[in-house]
């Protein structure tokens, strides 16, 4: 997601010229709407390894559906 975030971030001072503070503001409003699933996820994985059955779960975490 960083080449995407550095990005966004680099064009949302050309969005909003005038006001710094607003492109910023929008551009993080966005990156956590679109990084939220994500991050969740994550945190949801970190849990499954870190488990003291993990080898046991980890199959299934590989099925589809």
């Amino acid at each position: 997601m960083a080449p995407l975030d550095g990005t966004l971030l680099g064009l949302a001072p050309a969005a909003h010229p005038d006001d710094f503070p607003a492109a910023v503001e929008e551009y993080e409003r966005e990156m956590f709407e679109r990084t939220g699933a994500a991050a969740r996820m994550s945190a949801d994985l970190h849990e499954l390894l870190t488990s003291p059955d993990a080898a046991k779960k980890m199959p299934a975490f590989f099925q589809p559906g």
